[in-house]
């Protein structure tokens, strides 16, 4: 597949153990703007330097310039990117407030609405949640993060409501606990974590990214406004 024919990905979030599988998955077969603060290294990827916790205006401006230039149709968003502060809710700053709800939450929204003109119709948006948003974790307080995460699965809904009528399918992936990346910080935490998933072990960041590779595929051409958990059936059972 020649780069004219590849199908055109714009994404953030793909240095991270889930992002690095997600391109390992998808190999060659697209052509993905990686949105993010340092490059990455992967056939096939153009980097453009996004800073999601700094004013929006130069990223948005940035990806503008770039997809008009390109010329191509957009027929992916894929919104990877995530902070968290282990910070109890009482001694959360503004700052960290701030800067959560940016990168997580309002960065989604604000690509969706840069790359919105240039989308085709069909197209997929998959959003990567967690399920922080539904369970507070045993890994440190983080009632910040789990808003957040929270906060995008309504985006999501209200997303795929919107953009319906143009064929275009929104959903979110919610992974639970995985292996590397912002799992676990020790092993104690990862043991408790296991004896509460029903599949009794972390997730593997590959199986998180077959979940984001399969709602980018024709098979989900008729599931939107959804989220899809990878948890190994966390907390199933009382």
């Amino acid at each position: 597949m020649t780069t004219m024919d590849r199908p055109v990905m714009v994404a953030s979030g793909l240095r991270s153990p889930l992002g690095q599988a997600l391109l390992a998955q998808l190999g060659s077969d697209w052509e993905v703007l990686a949105l993010g603060r340092e490059p990455v290294a992967h056939q096939g990827v153009t980097w453009l330097r996004a800073d999601f916790r700094q004013p929006q205006e130069t990223w948005r401006r940035d990806l503008s310039d770039w997809l008009e230039r390109r010329g191509k149709p957009v027929q992916a968003l894929v919104h990877a990117a995530g902070t968290v502060f282990s910070t109890p809710l009482e001694f959360t700053t503004a700052d960290e407030l701030k800067s959560t709800l940016t990168v997580n939450l309002a960065s989604a929204l604000q690509m969706g609405q840069t790359v919105s003109p240039h989308f085709a119709p069909g197209g997929r948006v998959v959003l990567v949640g967690s399920v922080d948003a539904r369970y507070a974790s045993q890994d440190g307080a983080a009632a910040a993060y789990g808003a957040a995460k929270a906060g995008l699965e309504g985006l999501a809904r209200h997303w795929a409501a919107e953009w319906g009528e143009r064929q275009i399918c929104v959903n979110v992936v919610a992974p639970g606990a995985l292996q590397g990346g912002m799992g676990p910080a020790d092993d104690a935490t990862a043991e408790r974590l296991r004896e509460r998933i029903a599949l009794g072990r972390l997730g593997r960041p590959e199986e998180a990214a077959a979940a984001i590779a399969f709602l980018l595929s024709p098979g989900a051409a008729y599931i939107t406004g959804t989220t899809i958990a990878v948890d190994g059936g966390l907390n199933l059972t009382y």
